[in-house]
Formats: C-alpha cells, sequence, structure tokens
C-alpha cells in the first residue's frame, strides 16, 4: 500500500471534522465516560484535541512553562481545564480550527496525525464505536511509532514480537506473530493495552502487560 501519498495535513482536518461530529451525535452521558486515556474523559480528549488544534508554538510553550516543564503533565492539565467547558462548545472549536497545523519542532508531522488516530479511538471506543480510519494513514502512523513508541507513551508492549497487519501487507519485527487490523496494532504501539483481546497469534500471551 502506498502511504507516501497520504497527505497528512488533509488527513488531520478531516479526522478533526469527522470526530467533531461524532461527539456531537453522542448522549451527553457518555461525555464523562472515563475514556482509553489513563485520568481522561471522553470530553477531556475532545478537549485535548481542540488544544492542539487551536495551539501555536508560542501558546503551547506557555502552557508547558506555566506547568512545571513536563509536557505530559502539561497536556493532562491542559485537556481536564477544556474539558469542564460545554462539550458543543469544544466541538464548534474544534471545527473552526481544523485547519490548525501546529507541531513540535524536530518531531516528525506523522505523529499529528497519529495523536488523532488514538484519541479518536480512545474517545468513542469506550461508547461502543468503533473508528475505521484509512489503513493507508493508519500505516504512516506505525512506521513512525516504531521509531517514537517508547518516547512517546513509555512503555513498549510490543517488543520480541513481531506485528502482522490483517488488512494490509505489513509486518514488523522478530518473534512470535501478533496480528490483528492496522488500526488496531497502532493502539497497541501506543500502550493502549484495552485493544489486547482484539488481537490474535501466538505472539499475544507474550506481549509486555
Amino acid at each position: 500500500m502506498d502511504t507516501a501519498s497520504v497527505d497528512i495535513r488533509g488527513e488531520v482536518r478531516r479526522l478533526r471534522l469527522e470526530i467533531a461530529d461524532a461527539m456531537t451525535a453522542l448522549s451527553p452521558d457518555l461525555w464523562d465516560v472515563p475514556s482509553w486515556c489513563s485520568e481522561w474523559r471522553v470530553r477531556d480528549v475532545l478537549g485535548h484535541l481542540v488544544q492542539t488544534a487551536e495551539a501555536t508554538q508560542l501558546s503551547m510553550f506557555g502552557q508547558i512553562i506555566r506547568n512545571g516543564v513536563r509536557p505530559d503533565r502539561a497536556l493532562g492539565r491542559m485537556a481536564k481545564t477544556l474539558g469542564e467547558r460545554p462539550v458543543p462548545e469544544l466541538v464548534d472549536r474544534l471545527r473552526r480550527a481544523a485547519d490548525g497545523r501546529f507541531h513540535v519542532v524536530g518531531l516528525p508531522s506523522e505523529l499529528g496525525l497519529g495523536d488523532l488516530l488514538v484519541h479518536t479511538a480512545d474517545a468513542l471506543r469506550p461508547a461502543g464505536i468503533m473508528p475505521d480510519p484509512p489503513v493507508a494513514d493508519v500505516l504512516t502512523v506505525l512506521d513512525t511509532y516504531q521509531k517514537w513508541g517508547r518516547r512517546l507513551f513509555h512503555a513498549v508492549p510490543h517488543r520480541d514480537v513481531c506485528l502482522a497487519a490483517t488488512d494490509a501487507n505489513w509486518r514488523q519485527g522478530t518473534g512470535p506473530e501478533v496480528r490483528g487490523k492496522a488500526i488496531d496494532l497502532l493502539l497497541l504501539v501506543a500502550n493502549r493495552r484495552q485493544v489486547v483481546d482484539r488481537l490474535h497469534g501466538a505472539g499475544v500471551a507474550q506481549l509486555a502487560l
């Protein structure tokens, strides 16, 4: 599958609009349920996506400085702060900022696409909605997450196994095989342990859980 032709900026915009529509369609009681992102509610995930869509290099730097120069902590606090805003307001802001192009200088642009793919699953899968993003988008991010995963997620649950996509000609790693849809493999690499029951193969028993 040709991933070189993926329009990352275009897909980021499309996915922002797509999750805005999905959040609007959710029953309001689901906005407050725990997401797959540790300690975040579904509405906090939406807050994070709004924050990154609206951010500039200057505003993000300022937020990190104000939150103790620890990016993970800063992002968490910002997500929860924005998550307290009314969800319809957040949805409207995400739509209006869908063309936002903030990225961390020095990091590959694929990470921004990955942030959307992973957090869309974080927010919608607990509500029983299974997003089905284009496989080419997922493979583009998978190749990047394989290189950056430990630094981004502080864990490598897929070490010592071979990951093999069942919906594309993609496989990486050595060892017993773990098979699944590309999006589920991406979520595993992103340290979402909730996805393990959707994976198959001898390597599942050896995942670093």
